[in-house]
């Protein structure tokens, strides 16, 4: 394995977030803001021994960004992943999709075609912010959280009453790819009652760039989505909360399949509803109780092209082929959270979570109890600790605890020091035990019933200086994996030319990712602010000494951003680099960066004209990547349009 380039970045990264850096008489502070996704309660950042990033609306909306996809490729640490269907999948810190817990309002996002969760199938119409853990948190929501934890939670009612509409149009340079974008929404209080009401509706044309290959280079595409929540105030410190949300996916393209030109289709149904009660028992005593229920339906046809078949054996002359899969997730959860002696603050909680699924008429059902408690200790004024554990108990693979240490100190009024220690487990997905995957053009995956359970040990260690205007965040981390599902080659199928590659899902018995987080943010003056997130991976299976797939060796977005109130404009500029990655065997990603501006003005005080251009040098990335439909895959993108504020 490359290991040149680790140490002395880490050497370099220890530096650059060195109170050598820091400046006087320039100010900008962050580490107050009031996260729930990493205690599973309100809580500044400056207590959380964790690695946290927190996008709000503001900065979505000036990304020109529609789907959840768009805004994760700009995030840190996290790797999107392609997969069959031209899904885009997220995973954090070079850990893959299947050990990154995907949530909505705390609730759990169910998968789809091979046990993947597509960030392209969710707008941020309903997106009030995103939390995103990067790190095991398994402590609290069990597995899956092996890599982190993604949060996006959607608009609550607001006090006043509230009203906006958007529109969009964009196509790319070559006058593909075109798209419109419509949103809008309400929101307030009436009397007890609040509401907020959310829908968008989006249409992405396909686009061809090569017309030999026999496939669409894009798809079109259109997503109808809407969100709804309503809350009841009792009155005594109780409240009642119930929501839904919706999303329906169509996409229409050309694949091959047998030496032939199919048509290909695919629609997606995703729903989720809950209900919730919250009490306050006391000052600083909280109850909280939820019921929800996620459905997910997912299917694609391939029907064959006649006029464009080339000679082939009879038995590839079939009608259409067709697969589907079924999910439903139904979860009841309650906790308390509260102070005991001032210096304690508790969260105990059960969970329990039921799951039905069905992949091509593969049938699984599982059930997991988990129990936890979390304890956060103010030790002194300066130093602070979060303890916690989780016991759970899932119906296919037995017991597990899953420890939570963490430590944060605040060594001066400039520099704190954290660190953290965490274990976590993952658990086979039906796709990895039963389904698998016969025949896809890129290969035939086998699954495998004599799976175990995956374990990991996480250390972590940080510093998160503010001193002025700037402020700097640097983390290190190593992740240790014992016996981690993955794809192993096992040779070809030589029925088709050229011959397809067999993967089967084995356990590895060791590996090991790790890498160092930077993260620098400082106020110019005179409206400017400069901001850097660089990321370095490195991952390894240890049985082997190969690098891992999907681990990009440096990820970095560097942003400068404008804003005045006076004249009513703000814009930025932001450059995403990717680095170079294994895709598959022995196939090496080179790394490619992109350029894309935003710029808005204000007409009046409710209504505000936007443009922007994606990958302004039209630069090219692979498939490999996960940039499906991004500006990566579709060339320089612009659009334009209109934000109204009733």
């Amino acid at each position: 394995m490359k290991r040149r380039f680790f140490y002395p970045m880490l050497f370099i990264a220890v530096i650059t977030a060195s109170p050598l850096h820091a400046q006087d008489g320039i100010g900008t502070a962050v580490l107050d803001e009031l996260v729930v996704t990493a205690t599973l309660s309100e809580t500044p950042l400056d207590r959380i021994p964790a690695a946290v990033e927190v996008i709000g609306k503001e900065e979505i909306a000036e990304m020109g960004a529609s789907t959840l996809q768009q805004v994760l490729t700009e995030a840190q640490g996290v790797v999107l992943e392609v997969a069959s269907g031209r899904m885009s999948t997220a995973g954090l810190r070079g850990l893959g999709s299947s050990r990154t817990l995907v949530l909505i309002d705390g609730m759990r996002l169910p998968t789809g075609f091979q046990d993947k969760a597509d960030m392209g199938e969710i707008p941020v119409s309903f997106i009030e912010r995103i939390e995103i853990v990067r790190g095991p948190v398994s402590a609290l929501y069990g597995s899956e959280a092996i890599g982190g934890v993604i949060n996006v939670i959607t608009r609550k009612p607001s006090d006043k009453p509230l009203a906006w509409f958007g529109a969009q149009y964009g196509e790319s340079r070559n006058g593909e790819a075109a798209g419109t974008l419509f949103d809008g929404g309400v929101s307030g209080r009436e009397g007890r009652l609040g509401y907020v009401l959310t829908g968008s509706f989006s249409d992405k044309e396909r686009f061809d760039f090569d017309q030999e290959d026999w496939k669409t280079d894009g798809d079109d595409k259109k997503i109808g989505a809407g969100a709804a929540m309503f809350t009841w105030d009792f009155g005594d410190g109780t409240d009642l909360a119930a929501g839904v949300t919706y999303a329906d996916v169509d996409r229409y393209g050309v694949r091959p399949k047998r030496q032939t030109e199919h048509d290909w289709r695919n629609r997606s149904g995703r729903f989720t509803g809950m209900v919730s009660l919250r009490t306050v028992l006391a000052p600083e005593s909280v109850l909280f109780f939820r019921a929800s229920r996620s459905e997910y339906d997912w299917g694609v046809t391939l029907t064959p092209l006649e006029n464009t078949m080339l000679p082939t054996p009879a038995h590839a002359l079939l009608e259409s082929e067709i697969h589907d899969v079924d999910q439903v997730t139904d979860q009841y959860e309650a906790r308390w959270t509260g102070k005991l002696l001032n210096s304690h603050k508790l969260t105990a909680g059960i969970e329990y979570r039921t799951e039905e699924r069905q992949e091509d008429g593969v049938s699984s059902e599982i059930d997991n109890l988990g129990l936890f408690l979390q304890d956060e200790v103010s030790v002194t004024g300066r130093l602070r600790a979060i303890l916690g554990l989780r016991f759970d108990d899932h119906s296919g693979f037995g017991s597990v605890y899953s420890p939570r240490i963490g430590v944060t100190c605040q060594l001066t009024d400039y520099l704190r020091l954290r660190g953290a220690y965490a274990e976590g487990f993952r658990a086979p997905s039906a796709f990895e035990l039963y389904s698998g995957s016969p025949y896809t053009v890129q290969r035939i995956l086998v699954p495998n019933p004599d799976l175990d359970p995956e374990t990991s040990r996480t250390w972590e260690v940080g510093a998160d200086i503010e001193h002025g205007a700037l402020r700097v965040n640097l983390t290190a981390f190593r992740n240790d994996i014992d016996d981690m599902i993955a794809e192993v080659f096992t040779g070809r199928y030589e029925g088709t030319r050229p011959a397809i590659p067999v993967n089967e899902m084995r356990n590895i018995a060791e590996t090991m990712t790790r890498g160092i987080e930077v993260s620098l943010g400082l106020d110019l003056g005179c409206g400017f602010f400069l901001s850097d997130e660089l990321s370095l991976l490195d991952g390894e299976n240890r049985d082997t000494g190969e690098e891992l797939l999907y681990i990009p060796d440096v990820s970095n977005v560097l942003k400068l951003s404008y804003g005045s109130h006076d004249i009513g404009f703000s814009g930025n500029v932001r450059l995403v680099t990717t680095g170079s990655q294994y895709t598959g065997g022995e196939e090496k990603n080179g790394s490619y960066s992109l350029v894309n501006v935003f710029a808005s003005q204000s007409l009046t005080t409710g209504a505000r004209l936007f443009a922007g251009v994606d990958n302004l040098f039209d630069r090219m990335a692979g498939e490999g990547y996960g940039n499906v439909y991004g500006p990566g895959s579709s060339g320089m993108f612009v659009y334009g349009g209109v934000r109204l504020n009733l």
